[in-house]
């Protein structure tokens, strides 16, 4: 076998059936420019524009930021929700949403954070958007159609059927909506594949002085790239979060004792053929074998790589949310501040 065919094999460019295997590898980061992102000179965080029209909103705020701090030369842009009664009840904490997109949602050049609002929580914050002009509507879409990047136009989870227009229901959108504060951060693949624990982690310390954050009620998802990111991150501050729900996606099944008070709901479809079902089965498993008191597995028969559009139109998801608070208390900070440097 030459060296051409194994950087094909796992290269998830070139071949998205290997998606799989280049997480079990564990790759790193790549290419870390010493900056990646212009600051403003100010301690307060500012946002700015994305580049594109795609993100503007006229009944929720939905905002688009730099990471100001992390542990790393680099940090993930991000956009962020919150409640239209947020400003108006000042004393109230809120549980919040961390949201990972999947590898076709990444960027690859400047101004592409547009493709990471197509699928997820941003699609369904947007959604709500569009439900508030016009109430009458119980399945809104958004009101715009957001295009895939380029370069995914031809990828298998376009193939399968790009379901990002698909409505979701109202009773979702205001669920979400009007009840969590979200965040939804945008990965640069340029810098390399997959997400980065301590650089979440950093940018959820940013967060929660931030905003008026419930520490209690800090719940993890996302999807494919994101469902790995989702545990991964569970397993790097296991006592910071109140759920973890990740969606096709898996995990390393040999460290779940340290994850298993945290109730879990997984996701996938059984004719995935991107990330294999097992890669669910196998985090399932050894949380029950490790005694995890709450794992539900929701398995989509008819359903390949694109099961999240059906996860996220769950109203039971955000419900199932919104009764959980954190088993076991820590991680309040998980990065050190004098490990922690300023992007500039």
């Amino acid at each position: 076998m030459t060296r051409t065919s194994a950087l094909v094999r796992d290269d998830p460019q070139i071949n998205p059936n290997s998606l799989h295997d280049f997480h079990v590898a564990k790759r790193g980061p790549k290419n870390v420019p010493r900056t990646v992102m212009s600051m403003s000179t100010d301690k307060k965080s500012v946002p700015k524009k994305p580049g594109h029209p795609y993100a503007q909103t006229t009944n929720i705020k939905f905002e688009f930021f730099d990471q100001r701090t992390s542990n790393a030369p680099f940090g993930y842009e991000h956009f962020v929700s919150v409640p239209p009664q947020y400003d108006k009840d000042t004393d109230k904490k809120w549980p919040l949403i961390l949201f990972l997109h999947g590898a076709g949602e990444s960027q690859r050049g400047r101004n592409e954070s547009f493709v990471s609002l197509r699928h997820g929580i941003p699609k369904v914050i947007l959604c709500y958007n569009r439900f508030k002009s016009d109430p009458s509507n119980p399945n809104p879409s958004p009101s715009i159609s957001i295009p895939p990047a380029e370069r995914f136009r031809k990828t298998e989870q376009i193939k399968q059927g790009d379901q990002s227009s698909y409505p979701v229901p109202a009773e979702v959108c205001v669920l979400l909506a009007e009840n969590f504060i979200t965040v939804s951060p945008s990965l640069n693949m340029d810098w390399g594949y997959g997400w980065n624990a301590s650089i979440l982690t950093a940018l959820l310390d940013e967060i929660v002085q931030r905003y008026r954050v419930d520490l209690d009620r800090i719940h993890v998802t996302g999807f494919s790239m994101g469902g790995y990111g989702t545990w991964e991150l569970g397993l790097h501050t296991p006592h910071r979060f109140a759920t973890l729900m990740p969606v096709c996606g898996g995990g390393d099944e040999l460290r779940v004792s340290h994850i298993k008070h945290i109730p879990h709901w997984a996701q996938h479809g059984d004719r995935d053929d991107i990330i294999p079902l097992r890669a669910s089965q196998k985090m399932v498993t050894a949380l029950e074998r490790a005694g995890a008191p709450e794992v539900r597995f929701t398995r989509y028969p008819d359903l390949m790589h694109d099961s999240w559009t059906a996860a996220y139109n769950n109203p039971e998801v955000y419900r199932w949310m919104l009764a959980r608070q954190r088993q076991v208390k820590g991680d309040e900070q998980g990065v050190p501040a004098e490990n922690k440097v300023v992007l500039s």
